[in-house]
């Protein structure tokens, strides 16, 4: 049924965006780490927490290398806590596993991980949330909360992703986190505050370090940040941050070719803020993407294809990938069970690829607007069906950078990279 249908050839095109990269980041992260109000705060002699979470944050060990180092120029001792809530199989050592896989180690960052699932009540907020708190973390002498500020894939509201979340959620292992998403994600983001507020104010928290990445996935800003200006500053880099978002500039397509998904890429394995579709239905209704194929994972998401649920088409490759506990685990805390669907599910790319271009329903197949991408963490530079290619390269900051070419597949059906 599908082996007829031709696929056209792509041209690369380069997406250019305006925000720069931080020049030296370990230089830029020291300074705020010197900063009198901050340095002041690690106690000589005592165990300091340092919160890593899930998520593939450009430069991530060598930040957290440099935060360990200063902690211990200090006087104290490092240790970094796995904070994620469920991901990691909602387990200790799966989510050691989830940092090893982003090079997160004591070998590579010379702190030992110690993690553990075991919380703490440190109260109710006035609006009668229990708050939990990482057994480990609440032991230790005190916590740099350290975290990537962005726009969440699925929470629409003044504070998403960032250093609130990573109280609410990634301290909270996965007690917190069900409790944080008891009703769903329409409320997730005032729950978030209200969680986080709490914490800030109770717990030993001793300082935010907060990361902002420009469009082309690199680091933008390293941000220290006294816990009582956190409520407030994490609003504002918030908006900063959306301002950067990877994003297409064109619009209007028929069909998104993905090369991988997964967990260090984005909550939802591919950014809603990019593709438009979420696991609440639209998140951002400016963007119109017809059909959507996914083709493989990540390999640092393991077998969590969450998220896999927001394309129309996918592949055996995936597939047989699937850790379903780990998948549904992620799914159940946070009530997002669409993003544990399973679409059909075609044996290789390419016809995975063909049945993408016929639920298009293009009329004329020779005007497919096309575009292919590695994941959307990465859009500088992509691959537009060749038609489609010809408007593209008239749109301002988009520009053609070689010849259209037949997408190189294996003979077993599978698209090299």
């Amino acid at each position: 049924m599908l082996e007829h249908i031709p696929i056209p050839r792509f041209v690369e095109v380069e997406q250019a965006f305006s925000t720069p990269a931080l020049r030296d980041v370990e230089q830029s992260l020291l300074d705020g780490l010197r900063d009198p109000g901050i340095s002041s705060r690690i106690p000589k002699g005592g165990n300091i927490g340092i919160t890593v979470g899930s998520r593939g944050i450009a430069n991530l060990q060598k930040i957290v290398s440099v935060l360990v180092r200063f902690v211990r120029e200090k006087g104290a001792h490092p240790y970094i806590l796995p904070s994620m809530g469920s991901h990691g199989n909602a387990d200790a050592k799966g989510q050691e596993e989830v940092l090893r896989g982003l090079g997160i180690e004591e070998a590579t960052v010379g702190a030992p991980v110690l993690s553990g699932m075991e919380v703490v009540e440190l109260g109710e907020t006035e609006d009668g949330i229990t708050v939990y708190y990482d057994k480990n973390a609440f032991q230790m002498d005190g916590v740099i909360l350290f975290n990537r500020i962005k726009a969440h894939t699925d929470i629409d509201g003044d504070v998403e992703s960032g250093l609130q979340k990573m109280i609410a959620v990634g301290l909270g292992d996965h007690t917190g986190a069900a409790e944080m998403h008891k009703y769903g994600m329409e409320c997730a983001s005032a729950r978030i505050q209200s969680i986080g507020c709490y914490a800030l104010a109770h717990a030993n928290i001793l300082f935010g370090v907060a990361v902002l990445e420009n469009e082309y996935d690199q680091t933008g800003d390293v941000v220290c940040i006294p816990p009582e200006e956190i409520p407030n500053r994490e609003k504002e880099l918030l908006r900063k941050s959306k301002r950067q978002l990877p994003r297409f500039l064109m619009n209007d397509i028929d069909l998104l070719i993905v090369d991988r998904i997964g967990k260090d890429v984005s909550g939802d394995g591919m950014d809603p803020n990019v593709i438009g579709r979420s696991i609440l239905g639209c998140k951002n209704p400016g963007i119109r993407i017809k059909r959507i194929v996914t083709l493989g994972l990540t390999g640092a998401t393991g077998g969590s294809a969450h998220g896999v649920g927001l394309s129309d088409v996918t592949t055996r490759r995936i597939f047989d990938r699937m850790d379903l506990e780990t998948m549904y685990a992620n799914a159940i805390t946070s009530i997002a069970l669409k993003g544990s669907c399973i679409p059909p599910v075609m044996e290789t790319d390419r016809l995975a690829i063909q049945l993408g271009i016929k639920a298009a329903c293009v009329a004329d197949p020779e005007r497919l607007r096309a575009v292919r991408i590695r994941d959307t963490l990465h859009l500088g530079r992509i691959l537009v069906a060749e038609a489609f290619a010809r408007e593209v390269g008239k749109i301002p900051g988009c520009r053609i950078a070689g010849p259209a070419k037949d997408l190189p597949f294996r003979p077993d059906g599978s698209l090299l990279d």
